[in-house]
């Protein structure tokens, strides 16, 4: 066997050198190793291609150089058309031209996009799917508790319906979100319309109105707190629509 857990170790042992120790050395090391990793899968997609699209196209991202100059991104848009990347990615791609979602843009989005990392983590299975069968994409979510399901925020007999669960698409995107709101709560708090991550609702104009008699100034309607609760809970049940591919992907 040619890849085992002692790998991954390693570069956790360079990624904790770095981050805490402040090891320059540690630091051109995994510069190095990555160099070496990309230029050998590089010149091996090109040599053996029918080992990689197999990969490739139920994968969302392709480790490939990067550069300033239309060379680079021409050459890693031929890559990605080379092996078919995100053919049959579990999510929503901008391949072939199509409309893709952005993960910076939209604090809903990426809340989703978190939702249904943990979720597919749980629906798969992927604690027990091994590290050498990497057919399609492995999901390592970073929220707190992951590796136990029942720290989640899912009841019993949501964790239950994990096992039935389709992939996410457009035709069940709303199934998801029954499961991903009680993620959601669990993970922003009862009153997570508070959250930092929310605070522009607050800012902005939609739920303020005129002070009678005080030209000028604004508050809060009255149900303000409600409906912000209620808005920020569609446009995360929008946002998973926007991240499901048109149809489901197929592993």
């Amino acid at each position: 066997m040619l890849y085992g857990p002692a790998i991954e170790f390693y570069f956790e042992w360079l990624i904790s050198e770095i981050t805490e120790k402040a090891n320059h050395h540690a630091a051109e090391r995994l510069y190095h190793l990555a160099l070496l990793s990309v230029k050998s899968l590089g010149e091996v997609c090109g040599k053996r291609p029918e080992f990689f699209r197999p990969i490739a196209r139920h994968q969302l991202i392709w480790p490939c150089f990067t550069a300033w100059g239309k060379d680079s991104e021409r050459m890693n848009k031929a890559l990605m058309k080379f092996l078919n990347l995100g053919e049959a990615a579990p999510l929503n791609t901008a391949r072939d031209g199509r409309k893709s979602f952005s993960l910076v843009e939209s604090t809903e989005t990426y809340i989703a996009y978190q939702i249904w990392q943990m979720i597919e983590y749980f629906r798969r299975e992927e604690q027990n799917i091994s590290d050498f069968e990497p057919s399609c994409s492995l999901i390592l979510p970073d929220l707190p508790g992951i590796r136990d399901v029942h720290k989640t925020g899912l009841s019993d007999a949501q964790i239950e319906k994990l096992k039935t669960l389709s992939p996410l698409s457009r035709q069940n995107f709303l199934e998801w979100w029954k499961l991903g709101e009680s993620a959601f709560v669990h993970h922003y708090g009862k009153d997570f319309e508070n959250h930092k991550d929310f605070s522009g609702y607050w800012n902005g104009d939609a739920y303020k109105e005129n002070v009678p008699g005080k030209p000028g100034q604004k508050r809060l309607v009255q149900n303000a707190r409600a409906l912000i609760r209620r808005d920020i809970k569609k446009q995360i049940k929008q946002a998973f629509r926007s991240i499901a591919p048109k149809s489901p992907p197929v592993c």
